[in-house]
Order: structure tokens, then C-alpha cells, then sequence
């Protein structure tokens, strides 16, 4: 992952178990990784559908 030297530890390990339970399982994966990583008090994923969304939407950060 190239952006993760900004990013805490708490984000490196929630996103890495959201991907992962994605790839293993779809959406229902990502709603387990994130019962998980909620549970450890790390935080969690959430991706909407909205195109336009400043969080979610793709951008040509380096």
C-alpha cells in the first residue's frame, strides 16, 4: 500500500482486515472485519456509493 506512510498503525491494520475480508468474503467479509477491528477500538470502513463523495471518491493524490 503506497499510502500509508500518513496513516496510523490503528488504519494500516483496519484497512488490511477490511480488504481481506472482502477478497475472502464480499461485503459480508467487510462487515466482519469491521465488527472485528470496531471491537478492538480501531475504527472502521465504511464505503458509500455516492460518486461525488470527497471521502470515497477516487483523486490524483500521489
Amino acid at each position: 500500500m503506497s499510502r500509508t506512510k500518513d496513516a496510523s498503525l490503528a488504519e494500516v491494520v483496519t484497512r488490511h482486515l477490511h480488504a481481506a475480508g472482502r477478497t475472502i468474503a464480499g461485503e459480508k467479509g467487510g462487515r466482519a472485519a469491521n465488527a472485528v477491528t470496531s471491537a478492538m477500538g480501531l475504527g472502521r470502513i465504511d464505503i458509500c456509493d455516492n460518486p461525488a463523495c470527497p471521502d470515497c471518491a477516487p483523486t490524483d493524490r500521489a
